[in-house]
């Protein structure tokens, strides 16, 4: 039998193995550290960019804060001296008894801390003062006020500004004991106020017996503290006569209710109403009086309160603050010196932001 056809068996090879994909240790590192790097870049621009965030919301915090405690000197400073008709202590009777009252024809008085003039050097300490020995008066300034012993940091300037503000009423007449105006005064029971006559030739100072909403001004008697002696009016006041609101205040560096260096305001022509804390956070107060040694009424010179002969000169103010914000602001510790008009103020070291405020106020009713 014969075979016409063979079947071919056809046997496939294995199929070969193809080389896998993958990365290599060497690669797989540089990767490892490609990421890290662009983990600790992007890390680095958000670390910036918070501290960026943090100085720029503390100095615009200090900026708000100084521009409020400029803002309530500036209304007392160029208001000081009373009105511009009555620039002599003699125009005007003090009819208060038994506190201290700046004399009306003064309006600024100031005390210098010792060591902290032009030229010299200070450093921060935020401590009170245990007494008045540490500030030198200027001319005719007269006793350390009784209500700032102990209550002011030492090195720093004390302010104190004898201001008037004229009330928008009108006076139809007075007696021994009152002066009608047309409507209600505004001002509050026992506050001090400066009445002067139609011609403006003379005045009295006393407290206020009414209430804010009496349409007359009654000078209190008994009862009150300071009080007046005597409890009546020597001069008349007729219609075109004027009755203004009298204050005198003092501006100084303490320590604030949180434990910081703030600035307070205090009256001290009334009954003791306590300090006032207006900013926390500035830390130095400096302050130097323009003096006027011409017959024009300007500033011919600057002078620290020590330097000052004669109160009645002066015609402006200048004020210079540092101010802190909280802690944390500066990535690190550092210490700054300022210049506060002509001091250097050394501060502590710390990571706070500081700037300086400068501000040149004049008296409105002393100027030309």
């Amino acid at each position: 039998m014969r075979q016409d056809s063979c079947c071919r068996v056809l046997v496939s090879a294995p199929p070969a193995f193809y080389k896998m994909a993958g990365l290599s240790l060497i690669e797989l590192m540089i990767a490892l550290l490609l990421g890290v790097i662009l983990t600790l870049g992007a890390t680095q621009v958000y670390l910036g960019t918070s501290q960026t965030y943090r100085l720029t919301d503390a100095v615009a915090h200090i900026q708000e804060n100084i521009r409020f405690a400029s803002s309530m000197m500036q209304r007392d400073v160029r208001g000081a001296g009373g009105l511009a008709c009555l620039q002599n202590e003699s125009d005007v009777t003090v009819k208060l008894q038994g506190t201290r009252v700046v004399p009306i024809g003064d309006g600024i008085l100031g005390w210098e801390a010792d060591g902290t003039g032009v030229d010299d050097e200070h450093e921060s300490e935020f401590s009170l003062a245990a007494d008045a020995s540490g500030w030198s008066e200027g001319g005719g300034a007269g006793v350390f006020p009784a209500e700032l012993v102990g209550e002011v940091v030492a090195g720093t300037d004390v302010l104190i500004v004898n201001s008037v503000q004229s009330l928008p009423v009108e006076v139809t007449g007075s007696s021994t004991g009152r002066i009608d105006v047309d409507a209600a005064s505004g001002i509050p029971q026992g506050r001090i106020i400066l009445a002067v006559t139609e011609d403006c030739s003379a005045g009295e100072l006393f407290q206020k017996a009414n209430n804010a909403t009496a349409n007359s001004v009654t000078i209190a008697g008994s009862g009150f503290n300071p009080g007046n002696s005597p409890s009546t009016f020597a001069l008349t006041y007729n219609a075109g006569a004027k009755v203004a609101a009298h204050s005198t205040v003092a501006y100084y560096i303490g320590v604030g209710t949180s434990g910081a260096p703030s600035l307070f305001r205090q009256r001290l022509d009334t009954a003791p109403e306590g300090p006032q804390e207006l900013v926390e956070g500035v830390e130095s107060m400096q302050v130097l009086y323009g003096v006027s040694t011409g017959v024009l009424k300007r500033a011919d010179a600057y002078l620290s309160a020590d330097n000052v002969t004669n109160w009645e000169n002066v015609v402006s103010v200048r004020v210079a603050f540092v101010a802190r914000s909280d802690d944390g602001a500066n990535s690190e510790d550092v210490t700054r010196v300022f210049n506060l008009l002509g001091t250097e103020v050394t501060s502590p070291t710390d990571r706070r932001a500081r700037l300086v405020a400068t501000s040149t106020i004049g008296i409105r009713n002393r100027l030309e």
